[in-house]
């Protein structure tokens, strides 16, 4: 494509929220009746905002990648944003935008299950639409990535459910970090579009816990959760080593879930060195692909397969072999043997596309919006909620691929337009319109 016609394009771009409303009325058209339905807990005497416009208000601080409560404060404080919300939310009264104090008070009591609700159901409705079909492994199971992240970290102890790690112990160096983790599970829409379906901060009960919370306990505590919102979604879990490990595999076998985990041979001894005798003994050590099923452990049948992938990596053309390996139950055949590895591939995306583009790209879920930490739990899940959006407009949107538009570039246009041009009575008729979205 020519510069000519890269800035003709450009001359061509709609109202990039009019645009993006489209996306969120298709997918998430019952968005702000949810948002209203949401259990207030403030006193009614002490009410000025809707619940539904604080949260809104939230949400669009994600959209829009604003860093900061303060900085959202001031870029929201236009004329325009405080119309385009009345418009939103079917013309309501304010004529202010919430203030970050407002708003994070309204956070420190909130119960977190109250926007797990409302995530719940913006799952529900995408599942029920279908258009994800076809991502599904072995068009029958729905893939969901496990993987947890630091998301707080302090040098003094924050509050009572701090995780704590000591570091060069018995030293004059010896310090202590105090920290949040969270173990998100991650449905795979498609290559570009990983969603959050459930959330577990793993957190201490209080300061003096004998054990720590860990990212095992957590995952016994999710997957209880997401089996109960959703008894009968087929489930394939994707893991990394550290769930290669039975009461995983029983947590499975009881949801009745598939699983593809990233083995290594230290994980579990017996299967490893069971798989290489039964490679040699079969010939297999030749091909880039191996696989070997019903191999026992404890209780449960499981199968392995390995595969070498061959690069080029110098101007000698030197041949680099990278090895990778997976655990699972689900019966691996030379039919299904490609998918399998390509699923497993996959569980990368959550580091990528999730939580490195979360902490450096867009969010900055890194940053403490409250000191508060119901709040700040509260903070995160909305993030997670304005994700689900924000990716479904990039996946879809032509002419976001067509112009080459960086994650950053794409939330200061919607800013742009939210916080400069009122939105017309024409443009939610559009928004609105029925139309049809494809994922290229």
């Amino acid at each position: 494509m020519t510069r000519i016609e890269m800035r003709e394009l450009k001359n061509q771009e709609e109202n990039q929220l009019r645009e993006f409303l489209k996306y969120q009325n298709h997918f998430l058209k019952e968005i702000y009746k949810q948002l209203k339905s949401v259990e207030d807990p403030r006193h009614p005497s002490y009410i000025k905002y809707g619940i539904d416009e604080i949260l809104m208000t939230l949400i669009f601080k994600n959209i829009c990648n604003i860093k900061s409560m303060t900085q959202m404060t001031n870029e929201f404080n236009t004329t325009a944003t405080i119309e385009n919300f009345k418009l939103l939310l079917d013309d309501a009264k304010i004529e202010e935008i919430p203030h970050y104090v407002t708003i994070n008070e309204l956070l420190k009591k909130l119960e977190t299950t109250e926007l797990e609700k409302i995530r719940k159901e913006i799952i529900k409705d995408i599942i029920r639409r279908k258009t994800f079909y076809n991502e599904r492994l072995l068009n029958q199971k729905w893939k969901i990535i496990f993987d947890a992240t630091h998301i707080f970290s302090f040098k003094e102890r924050h509050c009572e459910h701090c995780l704590t790690q000591r570091f060069n112990r018995g030293t004059e160096e010896e310090y202590t970090i105090y920290s949040h983790k969270v173990l998100e599970a991650k449905l795979v829409l498609a290559d570009n579009i990983i969603i959050s379906i459930g959330t577990e901060f793993i957190e201490n009960e209080h300061e003096g816990v004998s054990k720590q919370d860990c990212e095992i306990k957590a995952f016994k505590r999710l997957s209880e959760q997401i089996k109960k919102d959703y008894p009968r979604l087929p489930i394939c879990i994707l893991a990394d080593s550290l769930y290669a490990a039975n009461p995983i595999m029983e947590i499975c076998k009881k949801n009745n879930w598939k699983y593809i985990i990233r083995f290594k041979d230290g994980s579990i001894k017996t299967v490893a060195e069971e798989f290489r005798n039964i490679v040699k003994l079969e010939n297999k050590n030749e091909t880039d692909i191996k696989y070997v099923n019903g191999i026992n452990y404890k209780e449960n049948e499981v199968n392995i397969v390995e595969y070498e992938k061959r690069t080029i990596e110098n101007k000698k053309s030197e041949e680099k072999i990278t090895t990778f390996k997976w655990i699972t139950n689900i019966a691996i055949t030379n039919k299904n043997v490609k998918e399998i590895i390509k699923t497993g591939r996959q569980r990368w995306k959550i580091e990528n596309e999730g939580f490195n583009t979360q902490k450096n790209l867009r969010y900055n879920i890194k940053h403490a919006n409250s000191l508060n930490y119901n709040a700040m739990k509260n903070h995160y899940l909305l993030t997670q909620i304005a994700d689900i959006f924000l990716q479904l407009y990039t996946a879809g949107n032509r002419m976001i691929k067509i112009l080459k538009k960086s994650i950053k570039k794409i939330s200061s246009d919607i800013l742009k337009w939210l916080t400069t041009t009122i939105l017309s009575k024409d443009d939610i008729n559009y928004i609105q319109k029925r139309t049809t979205i494809h994922f290229v």
